[in-house]
């Protein structure tokens, strides 16, 4: 099979199947060692093996009924990856293709408005209703290009007000990803659209984000409208270019297959997301010291709101010719609102594997893992302080009372570990577990991405 980047003339190298589903991968000839596919990948005059091989070429499948046909159909091994590709890799995430050999790349950059075509309100209700009743396409509808996640949701391009989708045989790029509120928990996507808008206010870089509210038959439907941050748009009067930028997510960074995006997953030490691990890929950024600045902030934003869902694969990095750099923060979710998973951090925080476990000793441990040298401590708490204040400020005004009450029960709990007082205002209480044990109601809160 070939494999392309997106914008590049030729196969960027070539991924072999062997009979016994083992894979490996070979870089082109004449490939700058910018267009590598991967930070664990780097461009090489030799084969890499299978185990090189899976963690990055893994993570390019996803999760649906696209998947699921072509195993059933097919009589597909899950784990053969080669096989999937084969069926699959035309149409994986990202600007990386992987076709058949000698078929042509599987992306294309688009051309507007010649590569798409509108959706009608009326057609796009109806997905909008089975997306959020069903977490699916309409049984008639193709999935121009699926995107990974359990939520219903699907790629789209959103100009002048209106919805496109690419052609079929365009293999033209979305620019926008519509996230649907499920009917169990229609109001989901307002509490990550919040959540993201108020990082953007405390000055983290985050994926702009809005709600957009549909009556489908009388039936309001809530759902997240989000700009793709690997995406290029060259429009002008209407018309123009739609590009893919490349981009990683940190497993594939890794070597990490899908089944260890959490640290507590992890069997063999030297194979686990964990912050020392993301500081070698930080290490390995255009401006490190400004990659480590944004994920410790990035991580301290989510520690503050109860995402414990930033794992592996909900943090990227953005290739950019000889630029690398970190993704925007996106898919934040206050996870700590729901009983039915687990709250343990996505990776430790220094020893902590708790927010009730954060204390100083723990962030000292975190940063140096990190890779600060000498961890600005004291400066950080106070950091951490302006941030929560911040956050507790704007969600008084901003979000739904039940959202605010728990992010000031969140905000209390890291307060209390690390020993100061953010000096926050009261509110209700809000009935949080602690560290996973029973208690008593639910606190509301259902299904994250």
């Amino acid at each position: 099979m070939d494999v392309w980047i997106e914008g590049r003339d030729a196969p960027v190298g070539r991924l072999d199947r062997a009979d016994d589903k083992s894979l490996s991968f070979t870089y082109a000839d004449d490939v700058p060692a910018e267009h590598r596919i991967s930070m664990s990948l780097p461009v090489a005059t030799t084969p890499y093996d299978d185990a090189a091989c899976r963690g990055y070429f893994g993570n390019l499948l996803f999760e649906g009924p696209q998947l699921e046909r072509v195993l059933d159909g097919f009589g597909i091994d899950r784990g053969d990856i080669g096989a999937l590709l084969w069926h699959l890799g035309a149409d994986c995430p990202g600007a990386i293709s992987v076709t058949p050999e000698g078929t042509g790349p599987g992306k294309m950059p688009g051309r507007f408005p010649e590569d798409y075509e509108p959706l009608s309100d009326d057609r796009l209700a109806r997905i909008v209703l089975s997306l959020h009743q069903h977490r699916r396409m309409p049984e008639a509808e193709r999935n121009p290009s699926p995107v990974a996640g359990v939520q219903g949701k699907i790629a789209c391009v959103m100009l002048n007000d209106r919805v496109w989708l690419p052609k079929e045989g365009s293999r033209a790029p979305t620019t926008h990803i519509l996230k649907v509120s499920p009917n169990f928990d229609p109001d989901i996507t307002r509490h990550e659209t919040v959540l993201l808008q108020i990082a953007a206010q405390v000055r983290i870089d985050a994926a702009d984000s809005r709600d957009l509210v549909f009556d489908v038959g009388g039936l309001r439907v809530n759902t997240l409208l989000s700009t793709r941050f690997d995406r290029e748009v060259r429009i002008n009067e209407g018309a123009g270019t739609i590009h893919r930028r490349h981009a990683e997510d940190f497993c594939q960074a890794l070597g990490l297959p899908p089944s260890l995006k959490y640290e507590r997953d992890a069997v063999d030490p030297q194979r686990r997301f964990s912050a020392a691990a993301v500081n070698t890929i930080l290490a390995r950024t255009t401006v490190p010291a400004l990659a480590r600045r944004d994920f410790l902030a990035q991580t301290l934003f989510n520690l503050l709101v109860g995402n414990t869902d930033n794992h592996g694969k909900n943090t990227s990095l953005l290739h950019q010719g000889r630029t690398v750099r970190l993704s925007p923060l996106y898919d934040v979710v206050p996870v700590f609102m729901d009983r039915r998973v687990t709250h343990e951090l996505s990776f430790r925080h220094g020893g902590a594997c708790f927010g009730e476990d954060f204390d100083v000793h723990a962030l000292h441990e975190l940063m140096l893992d990190l890779g600060f040298g000498k961890p600005p401590v004291a400066r950080t708490i106070k950091q951490i302080t302006g941030l929560a204040r911040q956050i507790s400020e704007i969600s008084a005004h901003r979000v739904p009372k039940s959202l605010a009450d728990g992010l000031n029960a969140q905000a209390r709990v890291i307060q209390n570990a690390l020993m100061v007082d953010f000096g926050l205002e009261e509110r209700d209480h809000f009935d949080r577990s602690i560290r996973d044990e029973p208690s008593g109601a639910a606190g509301g809160w259902g299904a994250f991405s």
